[in-house]
């Protein structure tokens, strides 16, 4: 945690004399907190954003006077040209926060949270660092939130501060909120600000605790085969197979029709989805399969599966989704925020990776971990070429297998001191082999005589 009142504990260099600055002020501005800089061996007065958050990767230094960055970091990307455009367009707009109060402020020092984020994924993960502030207990912890994800905000901190801010406009500079925030902790003898992780430590925090719901019970994964679980995260903004060749889908296409080539490729692209379910239920006879996400249900689905999309967020329909991601055995989905929960809840991932994204992809997943090998199994990324025939086998295997994998690779079949009968071992393949007779033309690590 960083220590911002009575004065910033923080060793900050100036961009152009590489002397030692004292910040002399903080500013919370949205997804960016910042601190102003004054270097009086030089003269340069700057603004340099905290090592928090993505903060950590990315510090950005702005030139107050040219409004240019004017760091170290030796490239740009999104979060950098991000917070130059900010700085240089800020908004005077009113931003309504909503204070929960569970205790009022004063008798301890503050620590914030702040989770705002122009991505979704992003914003949970950084909420997910409240687990380990929550033990803090010298501290009055304060999480700071937008408002659609306040219903995932863990009990336990002495105030919520609900933004109304979509995702959207996160990545803005209010200046309403420099103002606000300094109003709200302007009592406080100290005040200290988390410096929470991009991406919370697995082992840090329990899902339950966010979100009320026990995850799929991997226990009891064989013994639910009987009606094996797939959920199918469908987004309209994000596809990773294309569907139609350049010659009609290419940047100068998709500026001159972009609503005539969206509403083909989501159809093509949704048929796609339609052929997998068909040809996975070809193999899984009793296959439970539901289509999750964000969509206006243009598309009409067979009765055998499950609706589960809906076209705005809302508390209670995300709380639906949720529920059918922990009674899942496997959630299959294209790279993003919409497989975060999943991974925390479902049984396994399976993430299929559009275009140069493998690198992105691998934060996707917040792990259930078991053995590496177990883990590795039930985790999985895919690239984009993958085709329907190899996707249905892959997932075929991970739910009929996954007890083979752990004669393999766990706990306490890998353990020479177990005290067991020594033919528990031929017992439990034989039992993880019965499990075939739920799939059909399936072809296994052993086949039947």
């Amino acid at each position: 945690m960083i220590k911002l009142v009575p004065e910033i504990n923080l060793n900050i260099t100036c961009p152009s004399c590489d002397h030692e600055v004292q910040a002399s002020d903080w500013m919370f501005t949205g997804m960016h907190v910042m601190t102003k800089c004054d270097c009086k061996n030089c003269g340069k007065l700057f603004l340099s954003e905290l090592p928090i958050n993505a903060g950590l990767f990315y510090p950005g230094v702005l030139d107050v006077k040219t409004g240019m960055r004017c760091d170290k970091m030796p490239f740009d990307n999104w979060y950098l040209s991000g917070l130059q455009e900010a700085y240089n367009n800020q908004k005077d707009e009113k931003v309504d926060i909503e204070i929960i109060n569970n205790k009022e402020l004063g008798t301890k020092p503050i620590l914030i949270l702040n989770t705002i984020d122009s991505t979704y994924g992003h914003a949970l993960y950084e909420l997910f660092n409240a687990s380990y502030y929550l033990k803090q207990t010298e501290f009055d912890l304060v999480i700071i939130v937008q408002k659609s994800l306040l219903w995932l905000t863990p009990k336990g901190s002495a105030q919520v501060w609900v933004v109304d801010m979509p995702f959207s406009k996160a990545i803005f500079w209010y200046n309403y909120l420099i103002k606000s925030v300094k109003e709200l902790t302007s009592k406080a003898s100290e005040v200290y600000i988390c410096r929470s992780f991009v991406q919370a430590d697995d082992s840090d925090f329990n899902i339950v605790d966010y979100i009320g719901i026990n995850p799929f019970p991997l226990e009891d994964w064989d013994t639910l085969l009987e009606k094996p679980t797939i959920t199918f995260v469908w987004r309209t903004d994000r596809f990773w197979k294309r569907v139609l060749p350049k010659v009609f889908d290419n940047r100068f296409t998709r500026k001159l029709f972009p609503s005539v080539l969206k509403k083909v490729s989501n159809y093509l692209q949704f048929q796609w989805i339609l052929k997998f379910s068909s040809e996975i239920r070809k193999q899984i006879p009793k296959v439970d399969f539901a289509i999750a996400g964000m969509d206006d249900r243009s598309f009409a689905l067979p009765e055998w599966v499950i609706d589960l999309r809906y076209p705005t967020h809302e508390d209670e329909t995300a709380r639906l989704q949720a529920e059918r991601y922990s009674k899942s055995h496997l959630v299959i989905g294209c790279n993003g925020s919409s497989l975060l929960l999943p991974g925390c809840l479902s049984g396994g991932v399976i993430n299929i990776v559009p275009g140069d994204m493998w690198a992105v992809s691998a934060g996707t997943f917040p792990f259930r971990i078991t053995s590496i090998g177990d883990t590795h199994f039930r985790y999985l990324m895919l690239p984009a070429e993958v085709s329907i025939k190899r996707l249905v086998s892959i997932a075929t295997s991970v739910l009929r297998d996954r007890s083979y994998i752990q004669l393999q690779t766990s706990p306490p079949w890998r353990d020479h001191n177990a005290e067991m009968d020594s033919y528990e071992w031929s017992k439990f393949r034989l039992k993880a082999f019965s499990l075939h007779k739920f799939f059909k033309g399936s072809e296994a690590v052993s086949k039947p005589k």
